[in-house]
């Protein structure tokens, strides 16, 4: 959690400039008070458990919070919290007419969050010794009691945020004898100098009184986004039905404005997926329920960078060109004064802004900096709050039927991206298997937040290197960051999600092999000192040398099998001339009707073919119409599998399954016996990506017993396929029937490994 916050905090800011930029001078004045009130009340060596209730009692007695209402809920779970760990936070802040006779901690209510420590050392921060030169100082505190201080302070901000629809939050951060006030947003968090609350109070007393008399916006909720009444919860609750959230959550109510300028209000009961970072582009997706119109849509509530073009322009620009495949625009935009302050402390050159596609902000909007500690904040960007309206509610892509279902989807989704190029110029930028969803139709190509015009891609900016890790290009991830991003890259990703959801979801003959595969050609990563991450190389191998799969790699889907090979060689041809590699065992190219038929697996040709080199521009990669090609041939093949015998199913879940079988099998009875009733583990996810779940901590449970598994696999299952031999199992004789007819994208021949 820790990591996920590196270099987009700043401090410290003077602690009288954050509460007069942050919450401005009220009246009426502050009651007047003793200035060591608190140290009376929480004498010295408490515990922490022992200070809540003399904090909140100080605080209540003397009326320093108007209107609202300090609980302690450092003892009670939030039973509404999403695949997460339960969190119970220090004393919390609500409006005083709360109900919390039936649940105490409320992150959906929560106003003002404190989080107490009992010792100076547990300060997650170390302000710089007077004299000090602020640029090379490190303001995170580094000790293990400072760490975990800090992580628990980005825990609670990040499920704080992600339950409700702010623009920012503040948090007190008290520690021993000293406090420091956080204010949080989407570009990052702001942090005061500590000061001795105990020998002087003004300042908390002060936060206190300002933050109280604010009004909603000021103290960081969103304008436009309302409780529903009884009747609309009523009406949301009958029509939203199907997207029933999985915890409680209140039915609320969007405003967005309109394309003739008017508002329109929209119901939406529980979002579709929450946001597990605090920081970033935070995407949320909602179905919604227009009573005006009764009808249904999709609102995307998401906080997009500066340098980016808003989402809702792009889309509408995509329906005035008739993009089929692509949500349809309806309504919305950036909302109105929706925009993070965090980076106005941040100069151009200190978030090096002019570098690549991303423009310096204005510098008008900038504040003085100067107090901060550190040099480099290449992470901070400005963010707006963009929320629109589309037409399209899908499915996410792992609900396919079949191998030829899941190939259809894709397609569909391929047929958007290519529209979208040839009409618009546009190049989506982020192709990942989430963004591909299943429609009545097909399927659509959906997000398109960080989609650009061609003409105006140059460089990436290092922490703008876009798309989702699992399914970025090799170039891309294996050390080529300042490279463009082409519609190369983004074909690539298309190959990645077939290739990922056919060895996960459809059977082929290195089952065992699956967990191994998927982790390290998908989420193989390496961090580097400087914060960023690098990785790709087993990607870019599995395309040029068929690494991790092996030569000998057959699907039980003839043309799902022959589609994966074809699209491995045209992302081989397309590194190899990137890298300015000379091709090896040249072979001969095949086009037209010869290609259309190895595709339909109707052609056969010889092993060995003399060949002459390829031309660079008649690479399978240099636009979309060869594998659009490659799609269009696969569909009319002959031989695909009768749908009842080609249902998909989780390999992983298979594998986990089978492993927790054989560990049990290998434990000695009575041992065994004596562990019944004992913890249990919970059964993973199914998700299929990294922003899902927990598909990485799954994968490393799985290769714990890699080879055991593999080895239980040979021994246990060859009698089984002797059996599918004597059948006519589809994968029975890969090898040899790939000397007759496996044929590459171009024709190549695959010779054995």
């Amino acid at each position: 959690m820790n990591s996920s916050m590196e270099q987009l905090i700043l401090g410290p800011m003077p602690v009288k400039r954050f509460l007069d930029e942050f919450l401005p001078q009220t009246r009426p004045r502050l009651p007047k008070f003793k200035k060591n009130l608190f140290a009376e009340a929480i004498p010295e060596k408490t515990k922490e458990n022992e200070m809540y209730n003399p904090y909140i009692k100080v605080i209540t007695d003397h009326k320093f919070i108007p209107r609202f209402k300090m609980v302690n809920t450092s003892y009670y779970i939030d039973k509404d919290i999403i695949d997460g760990p339960g969190l119970k936070p220090d004393p919390s802040v609500y409006h005083e007419g709360l109900d919390v006779s039936r649940k105490i901690t409320q992150f959906g209510e929560l106003e003002l969050h404190s989080e107490l420590k009992a010792h100076d050392s547990d300060d997650a921060f170390v302000d710089p010794p007077e004299g000090t030169d602020c640029r090379d100082w490190r303001f995170e505190s580094f000790t293990n009691a400072g760490r975990k201080s800090r992580s628990q302070l980005i825990h609670y901000a990040t499920e704080w945020f992600s339950r409700q629809h702010r623009r920012h939050a503040f948090t007190i951060f008290l520690f021993g004898t000293y406090v420091r006030f956080i204010r949080w947003d989407r570009a990052g968090a702001i942090v005061s100098k500590r000061f001795n609350f105990k020998s002087d109070c003004s300042y908390l007393v002060e936060f206190l009184w300002r933050f109280s008399h604010l009004d909603d916006v000021g103290r960081g909720r969103d304008p436009f986004v309302r409780r529903a009444t009884p009747e609309e919860a009523r009406i949301a609750h009958m029509e939203l039905e199907e997207w029933k959230p999985k915890a409680e959550r209140p039915v609320i109510v969007f405003t967005v404005s309109g394309e003739d300028g008017k508002a329109r209000e929209f119901l939406a009961w529980g979002s579709m997926s929450e946001p597990r970072s605090l920081t970033g582009r935070c995407t949320r997706t909602y179905p919604v329920y227009e009573i005006v119109t009764k009808q249904k849509y999709l609102l995307k509530d998401a906080w997009r960078a500066h340098s980016l073009s808003p989402e809702a322009d792009i889309l509408r620009e995509l329906r005035n060109a008739k993009v089929e495949h692509v949500p349809i625009y309806i309504c919305g935009g950036d909302v109105q004064d929706g925009v993070t302050r965090t980076d106005l402390y941040v100069t151009a050159e200190e978030a090096d802004e002019g570098w690549g596609d991303v423009p310096a902000a204005p510098p008008s909007s900038k504040m003085d900096g100067s107090w901060k500690c550190g040099k480099s904040w290449w992470r901070i960007t400005q963010r707006f709050l963009h929320r629109f309206v589309s037409s399209v509610i899908g499915k996410p892509l792992k609900n396919f039927t079949s191998s030829k279902h899941m190939l259809l989807v894709v397609w569909h989704a391929f047929i958007g991206h290519w529209q979208a190029y040839l009409r618009c110029g546009i190049i989506h930028r982020d192709v990942s298997a989430n963004n591909i969803l299943i429609t009545s139709d097909g399927g659509i190509l959906n997000d398109w937040d960080m989609a650009k015009k061609e003409k105006d891609i140059q460089r990436s900016r290092r922490h703008e290197r876009t798309g989702t890790w699992e399914f970025m290009s090799s170039l891309l991830l294996a050390g080529h960051h300042d490279r463009a991003h082409t519609i190369q890259d983004d074909m690539e990703s298309f190959v990645l999600i077939v290739i990922y959801h056919a060895l996960r979801y459809f059977p082929h003959n290195k089952k065992w092999k699956t967990a191994f595969i998927l982790s390290k050609v998908f989420d193989d990563q390496e961090r580097l000192p400087t914060g960023e991450y690098t990785g790709g190389t087993a990607r870019k191998n599995l395309f040029l040398h068929n690494d991790h799969i092996g030569h000998d790699f057959q699907l039980s889907s003839p043309p799902l099998d022959r589609w994966v090979w074809f699209s491995i060689d045209a992302v081989k041809e397309w590194i190899e001339t990137e890298l300015e590699k000379s091709i090896p065992n040249q072979r001969r190219r095949i086009k037209g009707e010869e290609r259309a038929h190895a595709l339909r697996g109707t052609l056969r040709l010889p092993l060995h073919i003399e060949t002459k080199p390829i031309p660079i521009h008649q690479r399978d990669l240099d636009d979309h119409e060869i594998m659009a090609d490659f799609f269009a041939d696969i569909f009319k093949a002959e031989d695909w599998p009768a749908p009842a015998d080609d249902k998909p199913y989780d390999i992983l879940l298979d594998l986990y399954a089978t492993e927790k079988s054989l560990k049990r099998s290998l434990v000695p009875e009575s041992e065994d016996i004596g562990r019944s009733g004992s913890s249990k583990r919970s059964k993973p996810s199914a998700s299929g990506s990294r922003r899902q779940g927990s598909e990485t901590q799954r994968s490393s449970q799985i290769r714990t017993h890699e080879h055991e598994l593999e080895d239980a696999g040979r021994s246990g299952s060859s009698s089984k396929r002797s059996r599918q031999s004597a059948s006519g199992s589809p994968l029975q004789g890969a090898e040899t029937r790939r000397r007759s007819s496996r044929i590459g994208t171009s024709g190549k021949q695959r010779s054995r490994e």
